[in-house]
């Protein structure tokens, strides 16, 4: 528009010499805004392309022959070889709610993730991050999964997350958390397993909503009783040696496997020195155990005579760290948990010359819950059309209370009390078990930081106790449910103990 207005300015004759310097000074001028336009132009094509590579990366579905990325809400990028990621993402993914940034070679969660302003869940598990960027962590954030890194700290912006519910954090080396954590007041999960914690993490543990913790395999916990044994030291676990296929996963029929280990199924003799190790061992057969199938000790499930065969579930632990923690760690504290003769806890026989442990095998069961969803993030989810009959529920307020309450007194924390971690049996409604023991851990039970454990356990139970509540048929008489809630809203304030005496009360 400028030479346009200098070009009719010549035609009338009233040209000068100054208006010749200003038509090459404006021509220049257009020519650095007509640049400029080019290189912003050149930029959003460059940072289009790097969108449109990052999403044919993905594991998501593929959108990358359609630019309206707004519609992208998710991004799953495993194992794609990154180590950066691109500075429009926040621009051009407005709407990006997950980001999965699995096995790759990220060192730093970089700043970027914390300028797209509809993200809430990240993972970056099992990368090489050493650091995380400050600016990185933002209010909007509920669901962080960082483990298997080498994380030394986390920066005090962790107090930014005031919506955060659940942090993955197991397997770095963490030796203590900044005293900002204590403005996350919505964390009800945290997995702090296999770090160098070498004070309790006392901050975290006063959050008030928090109620799912891990913390095995932290030198602050090594003192304590059963924290820095094998478990084999503190119970004299009989060696099944005789049947070397035990430790064969070819002979063994593959009944589930996790993130920990796998579970197997097979059919073995007794061994002949059982009876004899088993009077001096801990774990105890002596006392009737209800099964699923409704039979008792001198069933299959439960050796009672050297020469009998019997079917046992034999579980192989990996090494690698999980979610959780250390596998090892829950091979630990499943051996000392069955010596508790607690009829919900899952009865161990042994273990094999490779060190897995030989378990009862249960039969006809189903879980009580389905697991958090992206949606309830730290809570369990249930069938629209779930309901627990009253004598169910019952029986498990029962049997799980007692459960939690013998596992405190012997300085044992589960650490993931969940619904999606019972199982129910289908032919009887009394029967009832407590299973996984990824996250639990060794604690001291007097100690202040103790107290405060409890009291995270309380919570989870307690939200057990709501669902439970909340899955009584309408036509169940609403004394049962009054029960269950007046339960519930005891234990904040009572002991596990407290809270055993108030249920036989109620009952």
């Amino acid at each position: 528009m400028l030479e346009i207005a200098l070009w009719k300015k010549q035609l009338k004759g009233g040209w000068s010499k100054d208006d010749a310097k200003r038509q090459a000074g404006d021509r220049e001028e257009c020519r650095k805004i007509r640049s400029s336009m080019s290189t912003v132009a050149n930029k959003k094509e460059d940072e289009e392309e790097e969108i449109r590579s990052l999403i044919k990366l993905s594991k998501t579905p593929d959108l990358s022959g359609n630019d309206n990325w707004t519609q992208m809400t998710k991004l799953d990028l495993f194992q794609a070889g990154l180590s950066t990621l691109p500075s429009s993402l926040a621009t051009l993914l407005p709407n990006l709610s997950i980001l999965f940034c699995m096995k790759n070679k990220f060192q730093e969660i970089p700043e970027v993730i914390g300028q797209c302003p509809n993200l809430q869940m990240i993972s970056f598990k099992s990368n090489q991050v050493e650091s995380i960027h400050p600016n990185a962590l933002q209010e909007q954030l509920r669901w962080l999964i960082l483990t298997d890194n080498k994380i030394q700290e986390l920066p005090s912006t962790i107090g930014r997350c005031k919506k955060l519910q659940k942090c993955m954090l197991s397997g770095n080396c963490l030796e203590r958390l900044p005293p900002e954590i204590s403005n996350c007041h919505n964390l009800e999960l945290i997995r702090l397993a296999s770090n160098k914690l070498t004070e309790p993490p006392m901050e975290l543990l006063k959050l008030p909503n928090l109620a799912w913790v891990a913390l095995s395999d932290n030198p602050f916990l090594d003192k304590v009783a059963g924290g820095a044994t094998t478990g084999d030291e503190l119970l004299h676990l009989d060696v099944w040696d005789e049947d070397t296929t035990l430790d064969d996963p070819t002979v063994g029929v593959e009944l589930g496997k996790g993130a920990s280990g796998v579970t197997r199924r097979y059919t073995t003799k007794m061994p002949s020195n059982h009876n004899n190790h088993n009077k001096n061992n801990s774990i105890s057969t002596k006392k009737k155990r209800a099964h699923p199938d409704n039979t008792s000790d001198d069933s299959s499930s439960t050796p009672s005579s050297p020469s009998m065969m019997i079917t046992v579930a034999v579980k192989e632990y990996f090494s690698t760290i999980t979610s959780d923690g250390n596998p090892q760690e829950e091979r630990k504290v499943s051996m000392v948990a069955s010596s508790l003769e607690c009829k919900s806890l899952v009865h161990v026989h042994g273990r094999t010359p490779k060190g897995n442990l030989i378990m009862e095998l249960l039969k006809d069961y189903k879980v009580f819950a389905n697991p958090p969803s992206l949606e309830s993030c730290s809570r369990d989810t249930y069938p629209d059309d779930e309901q627990c009959s009253e004598t169910r529920a019952l029986a498990m307020v029962d049997e799980l209370l007692t459960a939690l309450m013998k596992l405190h007194q012997h300085g044992i924390c589960h650490g993931d009390f969940y619904g999606h971690n019972i199982l129910i049996c289908t032919k009887d409604e009394t029967a009832v078990w407590l299973t996984d023991f990824g996250a639990a851990f060794f604690y001291e039970p007097s100690s202040e930081y103790g107290k405060l454990i409890q009291q995270v356990e309380r919570r989870a139970f307690s939200h057990l106790l709501d669902e439970i509540a909340a899955l009584l048929p309408p036509t169940t008489a609403s004394s049962c449910q009054d029960k269950i809630k007046t339960l519930s809203s005891h234990c904040a304030s009572m002991t596990f103990e407290e809270l055993h005496q108030k249920w036989t009360e109620l009952k």
